[in-house]
């Protein structure tokens, strides 16, 4: 962590997640329940390509939400100057 973003990006994670409810954790496991039905039903080469989706689509989204928040925090900043 060499900026002060990068700390603060590190406490936000660490307090998000005991603050999200139903809205973030239904949704999340009805998805979670969909993927494991949808992977019994797969080949191997099937589920090798699933999976390769789903760590790019991981990758992608944590970068839009790191740099969202780092935008957020730089907006923030110029605001309050």
């Amino acid at each position: 962590m060499s900026d002060y973003i990068d700390i603060l990006l590190t406490a936000l994670e660490d307090e998000l997640y005991p603050s999200l409810g139903k809205d973030y954790f239904l949704p999340l496991q009805q998805a979670n329940d969909a993927l494991t039905a949808l992977s019994a039903t797969l080949t191997d080469q099937q589920r090798a390509l699933l999976d390769s989706y789903e760590d790019a689509s991981a990758a992608a989204g944590s970068a839009y939400q790191d740099a969202y928040a780092r935008r957020a925090f730089l907006l923030a900043r110029e605001v309050y100057r």
